[in-house]
């Protein structure tokens, strides 16, 4: 599967293929995340054969399409995915999917043999769970909408209940290096049971809410062959040694069938994704996200990295400059 962007967001233009790991490094404010949402909107709104609505009109502008500002794109925006040889273009100044040459066209599910996507900005949702629970309630009471991210509700969800397709399980992989489990009590509250102890969610390391999101999805039957996950920074709450295990944890989903998305700026986290990847015999693309445009060097994974960590790391220079100066200082 292949998604192509012009003029979205910060992107003037992105080509990435998904296939099974994809990884897009750079900088802060280079589109990173913006190529993930992009690519939860397409699959998300694909209608489907057996349907008579357009799945874009099912999710309005108060749902999906509040991932992006759509009103404000110019008019050569555009967002194209490519599946078995055609072609699938949303329009942002007509909001459907059109097949090349203009006709509309309703897609099977089973040509793209994508059931899910699943998009994990940040683990903090946790903090939230109760809250979300009760929206549907307040907002019945009150007789209002409330509204918010539409990946932020459909993560909620699928922590909240189990899938009916089977899914590959990671929890054996987790809950050793986490020192415990994220589980429910008589209420359906999540709590994270650390070795026979509760701990309230709100009172749990950050870091450790994030693999606890891995380990509820996989009992919940929602990690498999027919899932793309979307992964924002997950680098950004863990130290360097659990960015390897977390790395570690990816590289197994993908060998598993899971599609990945991953967007980092972590040299640690790049690096360990691309030697498991190797170890693992797995299919990995990495990209560079720079100056509006996301893509390969000449097409090359390797002349790709050596230009990410480059990139990467400019701190260091900065670092070795400041010792050269207090050596001249000296």
């Amino acid at each position: 599967m292949e998604l192509q962007l012009k003029n979205i967001g910060m992107i003037k233009e992105a080509n990435v293929k998904i296939n099974g790991l994809t990884v897009i490094a750079g900088e802060n404010d280079t589109g990173k995340s913006t190529v993930g949402k992009a690519l939860y909107l397409a699959l998300k709104s694909m209608p489907y054969e057996d349907e008579k609505k357009n799945m874009l009109n099912l999710f309005g502008s108060t749902g999906i399409f509040s991932l992006f500002n759509i009103e404000n794109f110019p008019d050569d925006s555009r967002l194209e995915i490519s599946k078995n040889n055609k072609k699938y273009i949303y329009d942002c100044q007509n909001p459907i999917f059109n097949i090349s040459g203009g006709e509309v066209f309703h897609l099977k599910k089973d040509d793209i043999k994508i059931d899910e996507i699943i998009f994990i900005e940040t683990p903090i949702i946790w903090n939230f769970m109760k809250l979300f629970n009760e929206i549907p309630l307040l907002e019945s009471t009150m007789k209002v909408f409330i509204n918010y991210p539409y990946f932020i509700k459909d993560l909620h969800l699928k922590l909240s209940f189990k899938s009916e397709f089977g899914g590959f399980d990671i929890k054996h992989k987790i809950n050793p290096l986490i020192n415990g489990s994220f589980q429910q009590d008589e209420q359906s509250e999540f709590f994270f049971n650390k070795n026979g102890k509760r701990i309230e969610l709100v009172n749990t390391a950050t870091g450790i809410k994030y693999f606890g999101i891995f380990q509820v999805l996989s009992q919940n039957n929602w990690l498999n062959e027919n899932t793309v996950l979307v992964l924002d920074e997950p680098e950004v709450h863990l130290h360097p040694t659990w960015q390897l295990e977390m790395a570690k944890i990816i590289v197994e989903l993908v060998k598993n069938g899971v599609k990945i998305v991953v967007n980092s700026h972590s040299p640690y986290m790049i690096e360990a994704l691309e030697r498991y990847a190797e170890k693992a015999e797995v299919t990995a693309d990495f990209y560079l996200a720079e100056d509006g445009f996301i893509d390969k060097v000449e097409d090359n994974n390797s002349k790709t990295l050596a230009k990410i960590f480059n990139k990467l790391s400019a701190p260091y220079e900065t670092f070795n400059q400041m010792d050269s100066e207090t050596l001249k200082g000296g």
